[in-house]
């Protein structure tokens, strides 16, 4: 007869362990729950205007907003309404809130705030409209510092990038880890804007959090790679980085 194989005893300890870990797991997800529909679960005219807002009902919004509901709430997904308003494409909703008195630097989950937001649509109407009300063309991202002009570079979305420097935004603009318009123009091979930006002010010895300043990024490709227009900015950068005496970082 084959003799039973024992089963080592499970150490008392662990299982103590084991039951605070699933304990902290539970009350960690509850309070996460609480955070996230705090603010339509106890605010019952916020979750009317959201509702309002996501119906495009600019009249309603007028009205709960007359009665007192706060035109910075944010969706169910954490969104303020009136970033939701633009990723929606609803002009209607987007002007009633904004002229509500709608906070376009109230920042998303991500630091996003409306003038961001707006910096990256086609539709230029909305980053118009927030700069004729006031916004701030330097409105800072909540959490990594980046202006709007970092998010329009991002989306490469040129109209934008001009509407945002006529309007005053700085140039040589850095976020939160000191890396400049530059750098990230170099790195997404924005080169054309590498030459606007230096035009418009840019510091080009501006170092990021690493010390690097944007060349290494903007000569890094290899010239096969490159379209004729990108090697025209490329030289055109060089040249204009020696006749002010600054020395090019061109490994090549």
């Amino acid at each position: 007869m084959m003799g039973v194989a024992s089963i080592a005893p499970f150490p008392q300890w662990r299982i103590i362990a084991c039951i605070v870990l699933a304990l902290a797991a539970s009350g960690a997800c509850a309070r996460q729950g609480t955070s996230m529909t705090q603010d339509h679960a106890t605010d019952p005219a916020a979750s009317a205007l959201s509702r309002a807002a996501s119906a495009g009902d600019a009249a309603e919004i007028g009205r709960l907003i007359a009665d007192g509901a706060n035109p910075n709430a944010k969706d169910a997904q954490g969104s303020p309404l009136l970033q939701a308003a633009i990723l929606r494409g609803d002009r209607r909703a987007f002007q009633a809130l904004l002229e509500a008195g709608a906070d376009a630097t109230t920042g998303a989950a991500n630091g996003n705030t409306a003038v961001h937001l707006a910096a990256m649509q086609d539709d230029a109407s909305y980053l118009k409209a927030l700069l004729a009300g006031g916004a701030s063309a330097d409105t800072p991202n909540t959490k990594n510092g980046e202006t709007p002009l970092f998010n329009a570079l991002e989306a490469r979305n040129d109209e934008n990038i001009r509407l945002l420097l006529e309007a005053g935004a700085r140039a040589d603009a850095t976020d939160a880890f000191g890396a400049t318009l530059l750098h990230k123009a170099a790195r997404i091979n924005a080169t054309g804007w590498v030459v606007r930006f230096l035009e418009a002010g840019a510091d080009p010895t501006a170092r990021d959090r690493v010390g690097v300043t944007f060349q290494p990024s903007f000569f890094r490709a290899r010239d096969a790679v490159l379209s004729a227009d990108a090697k025209r900015d490329r030289e055109t950068v060089r040249d204009w980085l020696v006749a002010r005496q600054i020395p090019v970082e061109d490994t090549h």
